[in-house]
């Protein structure tokens, strides 16, 4: 058995990845996403800016991080307190407005989100077309809430999900920037909830 010992640098022992998500998610509730600067956020990390991109390779890899521990909290609160709803969609709508509601505390938090999942990729890059969505942790939130830990979530009833994670997203930008009212988005997302998962 091969016991080489792969001894880390001293500064690479001391990385912490908390230190780093909190500095970025200070960031960008200052100022959303353009206030996410790598080398902003080593410096409010306490770590050198070639170890900050070993670990992150870019700000959208690293604001994608921020968001994962922001789902990692959704899904604690809905293990905590699963919505009540007495259909699916209800329960499933629930988790999108929750999620909605941590949007609205904190609007550049929000923005940084936004930038990185709705700008298109430039024109030349390669294009995987994927028969369907890569594993989403939102949309397995929602299938959690909506049918509960033992259910076998069907093709179609992903697909609802994904649908209404798709008009989430457009109904924070819209929000974002002043077009859709708080209690209109939630209405829109019960509504479309309850056509696309109670529908006969």
């Amino acid at each position: 058995m091969d016991r080489t010992v792969i001894r880390r640098s001293p500064e690479a022992q001391a990385f912490r990845a908390e230190r780093v998500i909190a500095a970025a998610s200070k960031l960008a509730s200052a100022g959303g996403y353009d206030a996410v600067q790598m080398r902003e956020v080593a410096k409010l990390a306490g770590v050198s800016l070639s170890t900050l991109y070993r670990y992150y390779p870019s700000k959208d890899s690293l604001i994608r991080a921020v968001e994962s521990g922001q789902l990692a909290r959704l899904r604690d609160d809905v293990i905590a307190r699963p919505p009540k709803g007495r259909s699916a969609g209800t329960r499933a709508a629930e988790v999108f407005i929750r999620a909605f509601h941590a949007m609205e505390r904190d609007r550049g938090y929000a923005h940084a989100i936004m930038c990185t999942q709705e700008v298109p990729r430039p024109l030349d890059s390669p294009q995987a077309q994927r028969e369907a969505p890569e594993e989403n942790d939102f949309v397995d939130i929602a299938a959690f809430a909506a049918w509960g830990p033992d259910h076998r979530t069907a093709e179609t009833e992903y697909r609802a999900l994904h649908m209404l994670e798709s008009l989430w997203t457009s109904s924070v930008i819209h929000w974002l920037n002043g077009d859709l009212s708080r209690g209109y988005v939630e209405d829109r997302l019960r509504f479309a909830a309850s056509r696309l998962l109670e529908a006969d």
